[in-house]
C-alpha cells in the first residue's frame, strides 16, 4: 500500500508534537510506503530547516519518505476540486472599509497534496482534515485504512 503524508505530521515529527501522528507514520513506515510530492512537501518544509536542503533531504531520507513529482493528473484533481472552493467560498465584509472580500480558509497547496494523494495513494495521513474531508471526500485517511484492516 502507498501512503501520502501531510506537510502538517512532519513538523510534528520535527517539532515533537503531536505524539499520534508521529505514531500513525511510523506504523504506516513499517509497513508501507510513504510518499510525498517534493515539489509542495519540500517548500513547505524549508522554512523547518533554515533553507539547508541537504539537512532537509537528510531529514526524508531518514525517514525512509519517498519523494515523487507532481504528475498532471494529480494537478487536474486539484484544479477541479481548487475550482469547486473558490465557487463555495464565503465572504466577508472589512470592518474598517466595508468592502466584501473572499474568505479564504485553505491555500493551493494542500489541493495539490490531495490531489497527489488522491491519484498516486491508497490513504493519507494528516492533523489537518478540514479540507480533505470537505473537498476529498473520497480519499481516506490512514486511520480508517488502519482501523478496518484490525
Amino acid at each position: 500500500m502507498r501512503v501520502c503524508i501531510d506537510t502538517t505530521v512532519l513538523i510534528d515529527i520535527l517539532r515533537d508534537e503531536f505524539p499520534d501522528s508521529q505514531q500513525l507514520l511510523y506504523t504506516a513506515l513499517e509497513r508501507h510506503e510513504v510518499l510525498i510530492s517534493p515539489v509542495l512537501v519540500v517548500a513547505e518544509l524549508m522554512p523547518q530547516f533554515s533553507g539547508d536542503m541537504p539537512l532537509l533531504h537528510s531529514f526524508l531520507e531518514d525517514h525512509q519518505i519517498i519523494t515523487e513529482p507532481l504528475d498532471v493528473q494529480s494537478v487536474t484533481i486539484a484544479g477541479i476540486r481548487w475550482m469547486n472552493y473558490l465557487k463555495r467560498k464565503s465572504k466577508v465584509i472589512c470592518h474598517e472599509c466595508g468592502a466584501v472580500i473572499d474568505r479564504k480558509e485553505y491555500v493551493l497547496a494542500d489541493f495539490y497534496i490531495g490531489g497527489f494523494a488522491l491519484n498516486r495513494c491508497d490513504a493519507i495521513i494528516t492533523r489537518d482534515r478540514g479540507v480533505y474531508k470537505k473537498y476529498y471526500p473520497d480519499l481516506k485517511t490512514y486511520e480508517q485504512i488502519a482501523k478496518s484492516a484490525q
